[in-house]
């Protein structure tokens, strides 16, 4: 008996659970609705007795807020009070990354659907909204106000919502407030997005015989993932412009003739660790592994018959140039360094030893050493 009666409380308890949970939601967003615009007028007309009260009604239907509190803590350092209470609340329920988050998200292209899809995400406060706007510009100006004296942490979460290079890089102020406990943000936004990587530098064969390819240059370019997480990852293309190289000898349709390549391109990518990282410099070891193509100079007419396209038009065939290539697996190990510039962005350099074996195919007849070294320079922008 009891046990009906308990499951009858739970089934009756979630019955009326999720009415609630939705009718608190459709009250956050009516209200956040029509509180939004209030709140812009009144930041644009500079009346900051009007907010206070505005953001209390919106926590009253919504709770705390990413926005809400990042308004507060910018009233609270306009009217010269203390912030510090506020400072730690806010990143202490982690509404630094949310805000991070946020502003990742308008970066992107499609951040209008982004928001239709994830309203409750985003507390129903959209992205590129104008007060996002008013709150930067608010921010930047207590930054160069020479009317306030602002402690560390101040500072730091102003960078934030300006979305500025974090205060570490500047000259600190005189006379400023050292908090024993200086809450940690994120003003490095380029940390935490997709990084992309142009490159240049040198691969060498590593002793042994048959060294066919020589010292060559190289370039490239790679898409590096966030470095806000241990494992990172690469992927992209380089080409090695084979200037000093040996001919090869080469099988082509059963007649041998002799080659020499003017370039090898790779395509492929690399899954790396980060061992040390202390935002100044990172250590990432990776595995690498992709695919050579390598240039014969042999190129060969391919014909084509003539065909209809599904709308009944004929589209004659003919010949067409192709280029003879030499494919193998390429495999690595690496080590990369990379150093933070002024201006966030980070400049590294990478050594690795790489395994090509440009002649497992039974077509290259030159045996072409397959162990190499590369040394490269690159930028993450």
């Amino acid at each position: 008996m009891m046990i009906r009666q308990f499951i009858f409380a739970v089934f009756a308890f979630i019955c009326f659970l999720a009415p609630q949970q939705t009718w608190a939601q459709e009250t956050c967003e009516k209200h956040t609705a029509e509180i939004l615009p209030l709140l812009t007028g009144a930041l644009n007309s500079n009346e900051f007795d009007k907010i206070d009260p505005l953001l209390n009604t919106l926590q009253a239907s919504c709770g705390v807020t990413e926005f809400g509190q990042r308004l507060r803590i910018l009233l609270l350092i306009i009217d010269k009070k203390d912030s510090g209470t506020e400072i730690e609340r806010y990143i202490g329920n982690q509404l630094d990354k949310t805000f991070v988050q946020r502003l990742d998200a308008a970066d992107q292209d499609d951040f209008a659907s982004q928001y239709e899809q994830n309203k409750g995400k985003y507390n129903f406060y959209p992205l590129r909204h104008p007060l996002d706007n008013l709150i930067k510009i608010r921010a930047k100006a207590l930054l160069s106000s020479g009317n306030y004296t602002l402690n560390n942490d101040e500072r730091t979460i102003l960078h934030l919502f300006a979305d500025t290079n974090s205060p570490e890089d500047e000259q600190a102020p005189q006379n400023t407030e050292q908090p024993m406990n200086r809450p940690q943000t994120y003003g490095n936004r380029s940390r935490s997005k997709l990084g992309y990587v142009p490159l240049i530098g040198v691969m060498s064969p590593l002793g042994g015989a048959n060294k066919v390819f020589g010292i060559n240059f190289m370039f490239g370019f790679m898409l590096m993932s966030s470095l806000e997480r241990k494992l990172i990852f690469e992927g992209g293309f380089n080409v090695r412009i084979n200037s000093n190289d040996k001919n090869i000898a080469y099988n082509y349709e059963g007649s041998d003739v002799t080659v020499n390549s003017s370039a090898t391109g790779f395509i492929g990518g690399s899954v790396g660790y980060k061992i040390f990282d202390n935002e100044k410099c990172i250590l990432i070891p990776k595995g690498i592994i992709g695919i050579d193509i390598t240039d014969t100079g042999i190129t060969e007419s391919i014909y084509s018959d003539g065909y209809y396209d599904p709308d009944g038009y004929y589209y004659e065939g003919g010949y067409n140039d192709r280029m003879v290539t030499i494919n193998n697996v390429h495999l690595g190990l690496g080590f990369s360094s990379l150093f933070q510039m002024k201006n966030q962005k980070y400049v590294g350099v990478e050594v690795a030893y790489h395994y090509a074996p440009y002649d497992a195919s039974s077509k290259v007849l030159t045996p072409i050493q397959s162990n190499y070294g590369t040394a490269a320079f690159f930028f993450r922008f």
